[in-house]
């Protein structure tokens, strides 16, 4: 009896065993994301340092209100135009000191890499604009801060002036003031392109901003 009572217990345990699931969970790893899903971003951090995003805020909006400024001085004449170069002059200095650190916190920082919906063309789109804008953040100032201090007449800077070259060199300031009007007049419409294309569900996540650090 002992033995026909093992042997019919025998499938009842198998068939116990073979219902039961497996519980992989807390040894199997998350799986990974599948490439080129939206929404995803390749390896590295996902927003810019804090020091690289503040000091990308000061020299936009001081290269903004430069560029504001001398529009404004092309529309007014007399003392008031005077006014509103001196402010474009000042906000081009200070643009010109902020673009150091700019540049140093760069070169030091990791960066997130671009959004994997991107194309080709709009990653490379993107890459020349960004080095037209960077071009122009130090161009701008770098010619303009040669037409003072060559030209004699020195910087003005909001309250207070920093004093130009004993001897001034006009071939110097007028090749600088050339440079400078060139860059001014086709490096504007520019501006817009550091907008980065992406499909509208990115903004409305608020993408940007998370990759800013203001988010």
């Amino acid at each position: 009896m002992a033995m026909l009572h093992r042997i019919t217990m025998a499938p009842r345990v198998r068939s116990l065993v073979s219902c039961r699931p497996l519980s992989t969970a807390a040894s199997s790893p998350p799986p990974p994301s599948e490439p080129g899903a939206a929404g995803t971003i390749l390896a590295g951090p996902i927003a810019y340092s804090k020091a690289l995003s503040l000091f990308h805020w000061l020299v936009g909006f001081t290269m903004i209100g430069s560029v504001g400024a001398v529009l404004q001085a092309q529309q007014v004449k007399g003392k008031e135009k005077g006014v509103w170069m001196h402010r474009h002059k000042s906000l081009g200095l200070l643009a010109g000191m902020l673009v150091a650190p700019r540049f140093i916190f760069r070169l030091t920082s990791k960066v997130p890499a671009p959004m994997k919906e991107w194309s080709t063309m709009e990653q490379l789109a993107s890459k020349f604009t960004h080095l037209s804008l960077y071009g122009l953040m130090v161009g701008m100032p770098a010619t303009g801060i040669a037409m003072g201090y060559y030209g004699g007449k020195g910087l003005p800077f909001f309250w207070t002036k920093f004093d130009g070259a004993a001897t001034a060199n006009g071939e110097v300031a007028k090749q600088a003031f050339s440079i400078h009007k060139t860059m001014g007049t086709y490096g504007k419409p520019s501006s817009p392109g550091s907008i980065p294309s992406a499909e509208p569900s990115w903004f409305e996540k608020g993408e940007p901003l998370k990759r800013a650090g203001l988010k």
